[in-house]
């Protein structure tokens, strides 16, 4: 079953300040050995959306990372 994913009312500005964000950071981690992950990912894309905060974000990399993800 697919996920609809319904965002919260960011402007578009917001969204791209946030997709700006996510890219440079993913940018930095790819020159320092980053692998795609498909969950850091999607993670990633809910923050862009607005669907999880900041916050949130860090929180899903962190306990990632502690699962050794």
């Amino acid at each position: 079953m697919k996920k609809t994913l319904i965002a919260p009312a960011i402007t578009h500005e917001e969204l791209q300040r946030r997709r700006r964000a996510v890219e440079e950071a993913r940018a930095a981690n790819f020159r320092q050995g980053y692998r795609h992950d498909a969950v850091l990912e999607e993670a990633n894309e809910r923050f862009i959306l607005g669907l999880i905060s900041l916050d949130d974000l860090k929180k899903e990399m962190r306990q990632a990372v502690l699962n050794n993800r």
